[in-house]
């Protein structure tokens, strides 16, 4: 699977949707709840490698910041997804 579509996104975009997911998560089942715990750790991981990189982290983690978007941005559609259908 590809992460393109998520390579344009930038690290505050990434952040500002993963705050979205935190606030919407309690309403989500049991399953997305489980999820959110597995994928929230690597979001709070990386965030601490880009503070302590500062801004030599651009290139050396834009791998890293594509994939954690690419999980973020696809939970937060499976989120909105299963509670549109509540």
């Amino acid at each position: 699977m590809s992460n393109e579509p998520f390579a344009s996104l930038s690290w505050n975009d990434v952040r500002r949707l993963a705050e979205e997911v935190r606030v919407k998560v309690h309403l989500a089942g049991m399953d997305l709840k489980d999820r959110w715990k597995d994928l929230e750790p690597e979001l709070h991981d990386f965030e601490e490698k880009v503070r302590a990189a500062g801004e030599k982290a651009e290139a050396t983690l834009s791998a890293q910041a594509e994939a954690i978007g690419a999980g973020v941005c696809k939970f937060a559609q499976e989120l909105r997804d299963s509670l549109q259908k509540k």
